[in-house]
């Protein structure tokens, strides 16, 4: 593959994310609803805990946990950002 390709690829992945991201967002704000009308505070630690511990460990190479781990907790910090 040359580097126009590669490229290529990216801009298909990040399409995609993109895409996912959105996706999530939207779940997100019906969380936020659910959360309100059960009077259900925003942050759940052990959740959160869970999710990354979870996604973490499935990652296939392990040089990427560290990053991985980051971008989730960033994520996770967008999401409850939006159900403020």
């Amino acid at each position: 593959m040359n580097l126009n390709e590669l490229r290529n690829e990216i801009d298909r992945i990040d399409h995609d994310m993109r895409e996912l991201f959105e996706k999530r967002m939207m779940i997100v704000k019906k969380v936020k609803a659910y959360k309100k009308e059960h009077q259900m505070h925003i942050l759940d630690s052990t959740r959160e805990l869970d999710v990354i511990h979870k996604n973490v460990s499935e990652l296939s190479d392990d040089r990427l946990k560290n990053a991985y781990q980051r971008f989730l907790q960033f994520l996770m910090d967008l999401s409850k950002e939006l159900q403020q």
